[in-house]
């Protein structure tokens, strides 16, 4: 290859001495700029729930007594700390398992908890914000099935209603006069109040439709940044040290769907007003054709 003459003055990025500045990040520093922009999470680690299971590989297990699971998971609380969420964008799309809600985040994180214990991650755990009074709603519609005697569980927990239930014989309920929202976010038919009832074609609840407001959390799908080490100069010594997380959270894309157990453990109400007669219609009308070819009978 031929030579040339450089066309402008050039000079070393590195000096020929050796001399130059070994750089280092300042970690410390770095866990300060996150917090001092980011708001308090509360982080819930997740496993899986083997309440109930028989056997290591069944889908199935007894609900009666998984009353605790949500998603599948179990969910304990770990510490808080302050983090920085980016990039928030709403879009949902409709697939064969039904409306999923891609609201998708970057979450930056400090390294430590708030009272200094290390931050571990794990896709599937959750992070809610934890000032109570921060404006975190958002809402939701839905149309429920009426249950008699229980509480009907929705999608999500229910913070307040935007508007009146309104069942599929465009018959108006009014909160506070025939339904009340309970502790848990279900929402329980008062008994001198009226409610869907029984549909007597089908001999199941009437549908109805519900607009509400709740809490919103995230949960961690993706670790983007998870073990990320490098080297820092601290106190004149040289030593490798883990950086923090980047993560990426998906605003409740599970729908609430807490294992409720046998009935006969929910609330059931006393009053025998609320009991709702069983259909007196039939839906087999005419003469009974057999189908089993086992079943002869003679005339």
């Amino acid at each position: 290859m031929s030579s040339k003459k450089p066309v402008e003055q050039h000079s070393d990025l590195i000096e020929r001495d050796g001399n130059f500045q070994v750089q280092s990040f300042d970690l410390d520093r770095l866990d300060n700029f996150v917090q001092n922009l980011g708001v308090e999470y509360s982080h819930y680690k997740s496993m899986p729930s083997p309440i109930g299971q028989g056997d290591r590989g069944d889908y199935r297990r007894n609900d009666g007594v998984d009353t605790i699971t949500s998603n599948g998971m179990l969910y304990f609380k770990s510490g808080h700390f302050v983090a920085t969420m980016t990039d928030n964008s709403r879009d949902r799309k409709r697939g064969e398992a039904g409306t999923l809600d891609g609201s998708e985040s970057r979450l930056v994180l400090p390294r430590f908890y708030n009272d200094g214990e290390r931050i571990y991650l794990s896709p599937g755990d959750r992070i809610y914000v934890a000032d109570k009074e921060a404006d975190v709603l958002v809402s939701n519609t839905q149309k429920m099935d009426y249950e008699l005697g229980v509480d009907n569980i929705p999608m999500f927990p229910i913070v307040k209603f935007e508007l009146p239930i309104i069942d599929n014989r465009n018959i108006q309920y009014t909160q506070g006069v025939d339904f009340c929202t309970t502790n848990d976010g279900n929402i329980r038919w008062l008994p001198e109040g009226k409610n869907p009832g029984i549909d007597p074609n089908t001999g199941k609840g009437r549908i109805y439709s519900i607009r509400y407001l709740y809490k919103s959390y995230w949960y961690i799908t993706t670790l983007i940044k998870e073990v990320r080490v490098t080297n820092v100069t601290t106190d004149g010594e040289r030593k490798p040290e883990r950086m923090p997380y980047h993560a990426v959270v998906v605003r409740e894309f599970l729908f609430h769907n807490q294992n409720k157990g046998n009935k006969e453990n929910q609330l059931k109400s006393k009053d025998p007003q609320r009991a709702v007669k069983a259909p007196t219609e039939s839906i087999i009308s005419g003469p009974v054709i057999s189908v089993d070819m086992t079943n002869f009978q003679e005339e």
